[in-house]
C-alpha cells in the first residue's frame, strides 16, 4: 500500500507510458497530415468528442468506486482480524491466568498467530508453511499444511485445545462460549476476504474500460487538431494520459490481495498481530514492525 503523504506522478507515468507514447506518435502523425500536408479530410465532422468524454469519465468514475468499495472492505475485514486477535490474547490471558495454565495460554495464542499468518498467504495463494512453522508443533503443522484450507484447519486445531482446557477444568462452559465468540467473528472476516478474492470484478468492467478508453484516445487528436494545431501531440497527450491513468487506477483496486503496490498492506498487519500476541503472552523474542519502504507498506 502506498503510504506517501504525496502524488508522484512518475509512478503512474511507469504504468502508462508504453500507450502514452504511441498515442503521441499518433498525435504527431494526425498533425502533420492536418497542418502540413493540409489533410483536413481526416477530421470527421461532428466528432462529438466532449460528449464522449464526460461519458467516459463517468464511466470510469463508477468502475473506480467499485474497485475502490472491494479495496476499502478487504481493509476493513483485516482491521476486524487485527482487534478480534487481540481480543481473543487478551480473553486467553484472562481466563488462563494460572501459571500451570501457561502452556497451554501460549499455545493457543501462537495458533492464533499462524492463523494470522496463514490467512495471508491463503489470500496471495501462496504457501504458509514458512511463515508458521514457528507457532506450531511438527505434527499439527503438517496437519495444517496438507488441508485445502490451513487457516480453518488452524482453527480446527484451536478448537481441540480449547476442548481439551475445558475438559481438564481450565475452562467452564461460559468462559469456552465466550472465546468461541471471538474465533466466530474472525471465521466471519475470513470468509468475507474469501469472498472478495473469489469473486473478482466482472470481466465487463475491466474489458468495457480498456476499450473505451483506447478507442477514445485514438479519436482525440483527430477532434481537437482543428482548433490546437501544433499543439495537438501535448494536448492530447495531457488528456489521454488523465483517461489511462484512471483506468489504470482502478485496475491495481480490482484485486486487493495480488502483493502489488495498491493492495492491502497484510504483511504489516500480520505483524502487528504477532507482535502484540507475543507481547501479551510475554515471550522473549518479539520481531520488529514492518515499515514503508521507498514510500511503500506491504
Amino acid at each position: 500500500m502506498v503510504v506517501v503523504d504525496r502524488f508522484r506522478i512518475t509512478d503512474t507515468l511507469r504504468e502508462v507510458w508504453r500507450p502514452l507514447v504511441a498515442l503521441f506518435l499518433l498525435d504527431t502523425l494526425v498533425t502533420f497530415a492536418y497542418v502540413v500536408l493540409g489533410w483536413t479530410w481526416i477530421v470527421p465532422a461532428g466528432l462529438p468528442l466532449p460528449l464522449l468524454g464526460t461519458g467516459l469519465a463517468v464511466f470510469l468514475g463508477v468502475r473506480n468506486n467499485t474497485a475502490y468499495a472491494r479495496w476499502w472492505e478487504a481493509r476493513t475485514l483485516w482491521g476486524a482480524v487485527l482487534n478480534n486477535s487481540r481480543s481473543y490474547a487478551r480473553t486467553l490471558t484472562l481466563l488462563l491466568a494460572p501459571a500451570e495454565a501457561a502452556p497451554l495460554r501460549h499455545a493457543l495464542v501462537h495458533h492464533q498467530i499462524a492463523w494470522a499468518h496463514a490467512l495471508r498467504c491463503f489470500m496471495r495463494r501462496e504457501d504458509p508453511a514458512h511463515d508458521i512453522a514457528s507457532f506450531l508443533p511438527p505434527e499439527t503443522l503438517a496437519r495444517v499444511t496438507k488441508a485445502a484450507n490451513p487457516p480453518f484447519a488452524i482453527q480446527r486445531e484451536m478448537a481441540e485445545l480449547l476442548t481439551r482446557a475445558r475438559h481438564d477444568g481450565w475452562l467452564d462452559g461460559i468462559e469456552a462460549a465466550a472465546v468461541n465468540t471471538t474465533l466466530t467473528a474472525l471465521t466471519d472476516s475470513q470468509g468475507g476476504l474469501e469472498r472478495i478474492r473469489n469473486t473478482p470484478m466482472p470481466q465487463q468492467y475491466a474489458a468495457f474500460s480498456r476499450v473505451f478508453v483506447t478507442a477514445y484516445c485514438l479519436m482525440l487528436p483527430f477532434g481537437i487538431v482543428p482548433d490546437l494545431n501544433i499543439l495537438t501531440p501535448l494536448g492530447s497527450a495531457v488528456i489521454g494520459f488523465v483517461f489511462l491513468a484512471l483506468d489504470e487506477s482502478g485496475r491495481h483496486l480490482e484485486d486487493p490481495f495480488k502483493r502489488s503496490v495498491y493492495d492491502v498492506p497484510m504483511s504489516a498487519i500480520t505483524r502487528t498481530i504477532e507482535i502484540d500476541l507475543r507481547q501479551a503472552v510475554r515471550d522473549a523474542e518479539v520481531p520488529p514492525p514492518l515499515h514503508p519502504v521507498r514510500g511503500i507498506l506491504r
